[in-house]
């Protein structure tokens, strides 16, 4: 601690010299620190005694630099330069450090597969950042939780709010290789009435799925459903059966075929008040969720459809995604069979 108080005095009685040869003389370089001038001459005479060097020379008109006190101010004035640029620079990163916590809203199925896994670098670049996820199963309007950004699909205009579309979602049906070279591969919606369906019953996606194929309403409502969307991801990789998911989920999960084509796409918003927007824990925020849906690197969230058997290279995958019909199937069991490749181990009472 001795240490550092020395340093500080240091700095000190060099700032001190510097008003000294800036000013010309004791008295006035005192006027410009607000100092007595007894206060200068001590501190000059404690700098000169510690550098065991004579810096000034006290004439009747003022003071006149030593050639070794002319090295002295222009180090000085770069030592301040760099003080008073630290402190600017602590000053701003206070001002702009995101502190707090921000609620974000969005549907169960993106934050567990979309915003959670990219979570890690955002708050390990804002240590004083929380967020907080409103996942409600079947929001309405996900502001009315008290949301500060809220990522919206079909999102209606509301007053004050800036909503602007982030991604588009492209959905078709889907299954798992395993369980197509179990129950065999279906080449059409009408044969995929023959496997087990999972429903999210959040979506207004059967409507536009309908018109793909002349059964899915009634294949949508068969079987299984549930209003949680990552229950039906996690049903469909365990086997249950196909259901109507996006595409990106083919990025993260290769193993996902895709069966026909795709439906028109949903448009993803994201919504906030406009009166938020430039407070740091909120751009930080933003900006965080504009690089989760580039579209730019992740062209699954495109207007345009791109399928998912053209994802591998992208990814760097040597084996993409199965598009229809591709691929030597294995022997065929009856889907009504309802066997799931994955089986849940037991053990006896």
């Amino acid at each position: 601690m001795k240490e550092v108080v020395r340093h500080r005095s240091d700095l000190s009685d060099l700032h001190v010299f510097n008003a000294v040869a800036v000013c010309g003389g004791m008295n006035a370089a005192a006027r410009s620190l607000r100092v007595d001038p007894s206060t200068v001459s001590r501190s000059l005479d404690q700098l000169e005694a510690r550098l065991n060097s004579r810096l000034v020379r006290r004439t009747a008109q003022g003071v006149v630099l030593t050639k070794t006190g002319e090295i002295g101010p222009a180090r000085v004035r770069t030592i301040e330069n760099q003080i008073e640029e630290l402190e600017r620079e602590i000053i701003g990163s206070e001002a702009t450090s995101p502190v707090g916590a921000v609620t974000l809203s969005c549907s169960d199925g993106v934050e567990a597969f979309l915003l959670t896994p990219a979570l890690t670098q955002l708050l390990r670049e804002n240590p004083k950042l929380d967020l907080r996820l409103d996942c409600g199963l079947l929001p309405n309007n996900p502001l009315e939780a008290d949301a500060e950004i809220a990522l919206s699909f079909n999102a209606e205009p509301v007053p004050g709010y800036l909503s602007r579309p982030i991604a588009y979602f492209h959905y078709g049906l889907f299954g798992t290789r395993s369980y197509f070279e179990l129950y065999g591969l279906p080449h059409s919606i009408e044969e995929a009435l023959h496997h087990p369906f999972l429903h999210f019953t959040a979506h207004t996606l059967t409507a536009n799925m309908a018109r793909n194929g002349p059964a899915f309403e009634d294949l949508a409502r068969r079987r299984v459903e549930t209003n949680s969307s990552a229950a039906v991801v996690e049903g469909v990789l365990a086997g249950i059966g196909v259901a109507a998911m996006p595409t990106v989920l083919a990025s993260l999960y290769p193993e996902l075929v895709m069966i026909g084509g795709s439906a028109e796409p949903i448009e993803l918003s994201l919504v906030y008040h406009r009166d938020i927007e430039r407070i740091p824990r909120i751009k930080v925020v933003l900006k965080w969720l504009e690089s989760v849906f580039d579209q730019r690197t992740r062209p699954w969230y495109r207007r345009e459809f791109v399928p998912p058997h053209e994802f591998g290279p992208l990814l760097g995958r040597k084996t993409p995604n199965l598009p229809l019909g591709a691929g030597k199937l294995t022997e065929r069991l009856p889907a009504q069979a309802l066997v799931p490749r994955r089986l849940i181990a037991t053990c006896d009472a």
